[in-house]
């Protein structure tokens, strides 16, 4: 089994990892001064939104794998 999947068949790669400070540089580009709390409690936020983020990454999973068939790169 691959590094990048645990043994229990998760994703485990260091791409998912996101920090406050991910989030300050939002703020940042948008010209917002936001306190650490408030960094904090919009990074939390963002990820209990599970069901958008999950229909995200669904749609994702769907144009790998049309690519993935269109490149010939799946055994199917």
């Amino acid at each position: 089994m691959s590094k990048l999947i645990n043994s229990e068949g998760f994703y485990v790669g260091p791409e998912v990892q996101w920090s406050v400070q991910d989030v300050e540089i939002i703020t940042s580009s948008q010209n917002l001064e936001v306190s650490e709390s408030d960094l904090e409690r919009v990074l939390i936020a963002t990820f209990q939104d599970n069901e958008y983020l999950q229909s995200e990454i669904h749609e994702a999973i769907k144009r790998t794998i049309e690519y993935m068939i269109e490149e010939k790169e799946l055994n199917i």
